[in-house]
């Protein structure tokens, strides 16, 4: 009898880690279909939303303090105009050219961004950029969006973001470049006939 019992528990505790296993992933899942398509920085793959919330509680902390250092100083280098992306680099994905999408960013004199593809506006968020330090920190507006941080190097109208460890971003970076205006989306072409 006792054997029974003790095999009984055992499937009890093998079955309770197997709910366990599915609940945390499709939570996972939840806060991955809440980040928008037009994110093209998006990298949050196999991050809970535990995770994020701390991730995004402790970033909030760094942004403000960084502001607040600063004086809320911008740099004009950063949002004179909109960057266009001209390439992204991950561990699972690389796109370039037209498989961007016309992605962009628009940094703001206020410490804020909006981003999206080519005229549509997908979100926005705040950002800090460091001169002193060149290191980039962007906060999401959406609370499914974990914080991200970045090493910049800037050449003229050319700027590449290298993800930090910070909130796991060391796995990409991105080539983006300044224009005057939003992309525009390519026409499709007319067989000739």
């Amino acid at each position: 009898m006792r054997t029974y019992f003790f095999l009984f528990a055992i499937l009890l505790f093998f079955i309770g880690c197997k709910s366990d296993e599915k609940s945390n992933t499709k939570s996972t899942l939840k806060v991955e279909n809440q980040v928008p398509s037009g994110y093209i920085l998006s990298n949050q793959k196999e991050i809970g939303p535990l995770e994020i919330e701390q991730m995004r509680k402790a970033a909030s902390e760094v942004l403000a303090y960084r502001k607040k250092e600063s004086g809320n100083k911008s740099y004009t280098v950063m949002d004179l105009d909109i960057w266009k992306f001209g390439g992204l680099v991950s561990d699972i994905r690389t796109l370039f050219g037209d498989s961007l999408n016309g992605s962009w960013m628009d940094f703001k004199e206020n410490l804020t961004y909006d981003y999206g593809q080519y005229d549509q506006k997908s979100g926005s968020g705040h950002y800090f950029y460091d001169f002193e330090k060149a290191t980039l920190i962007l906060l999401d507006d959406n609370p499914a969006i974990k914080p991200q941080e970045f090493e910049v190097k800037m050449n003229n109208d050319m700027l590449v973001i290298i993800g930090m460890l910070s909130y796991k971003d060391n796995n990409m970076q991105a080539k983006l470049d300044r224009v005057k205006e939003f992309p525009v989306k390519p026409q499709p072409s007319v067989p000739a006939n």
